[in-house]
């Protein structure tokens, strides 16, 4: 078996066998795969992690592993040991996983056996119907103020000079490459940002995937009233998603934080993630 370390220039290649959802984050800047192909040069097993705190000296890099994929056990023991290597590159001290909770290939046996620990878990993402959040009581409020716009009015250059406002100001957890995403990656219409005396103080950022499903991606804002901009915000690409996608698209919500989740719980009472086989391990 070969081991190929995946990049923007090969990932088209493997693309169908990741899933594009998957492939489409290689080559962003804190995103590494692999994947190992057999003597015909067909792929048996892929992994794609997200690097955290790479640039943040105060906290211990950890690695997001976000795709596990293997033909069998033998291939996926091929590929957990190839991660040791590849994590000491970034000197990673610890990675974890989730996986749905009846997988079949990498067990807790075998990932137990590569030195993971494993326990039972919601999972950290939840996903929704648009038909559904548009039942919640938020979405029947009246239309937001006129200072919450939509991403595709804004220019480029106070975009990027919101976004390092955002990344200075947050206090919570942010995508770590959002100061190198284009402006473009999220979608303009139902996006949405506040605009504070002619300064961007907050946004609602929403990525569309290759397979059309809504990504939550960036949601904070900063100021005395950041607390209800967020909701307006809410309110804003609600109804803007409701005149431009069906209901029966899903939107995929990574509950980073527990204000994150204290907030989905709180619009959200019935809606929980699914349970997963959870895996961490401590690295270096």
């Amino acid at each position: 078996m070969e081991i190929i370390e995946l990049t923007e220039d090969n990932v088209e290649e493997y693309s169908e066998y990741l899933g594009p959802d998957k492939a489409e984050n290689i080559g962003r800047e804190y995103y590494r795969g692999i994947v190992v192909i057999n003597e015909k040069k067909v792929p048996e097993s892929a992994a794609i992690w997200e690097l955290l705190h790479l640039e943040d000296e105060k906290r211990d890099t950890e690695a997001r592993v976000e795709t596990l994929l293997a033909s069998d056990e033998s291939a996926a023991e091929v590929l957990l040991n190839e991660f040791e290597h590849h994590f000491e590159e970034d000197d990673v001290r610890k990675s974890y996983l989730e996986l749905p909770a009846d997988e079949k290939i990498f067990t807790p046996e075998l990932l137990e056996k590569a030195g993971y620990s494993c326990s039972r878990g919601e999972s950290r993402e939840i996903e929704i119907l648009l038909g559904d959040l548009l039942k919640m009581p938020i979405a029947r409020k009246n239309k937001a103020p006129s200072y919450i716009k939509e991403l595709g009015s804004l220019m480029v250059r106070p975009f990027r000079r919101g976004v390092m406002d955002c990344i200075f100001h947050s206090k919570r957890p942010l995508m770590d490459d959002l100061g190198t995403i284009s402006m473009s990656w999220f979608d303009q219409q139902i996006s949405s940002y506040v605009e504070t005396d002619g300064r961007v103080s907050g946004f609602l950022l929403i990525h569309k995937t290759p397979l059309k499903k809504m990504r939550i991606e960036v949601f904070s804002a900063s100021g005395p009233d950041a607390r209800k901009d967020l909701l307006y915000m809410i309110i804003f690409s609600l109804k803007q998603a409701e005149k431009y996608y069906s209901p029966d698209t899903e939107v995929l919500l990574r509950r980073k934080d527990e204000y994150v989740k204290a907030l989905t719980d709180y619009l959200l009472p019935d809606i929980t993630g699914k349970e997963m086989l959870c895996a961490s391990r401590e690295e270096g």
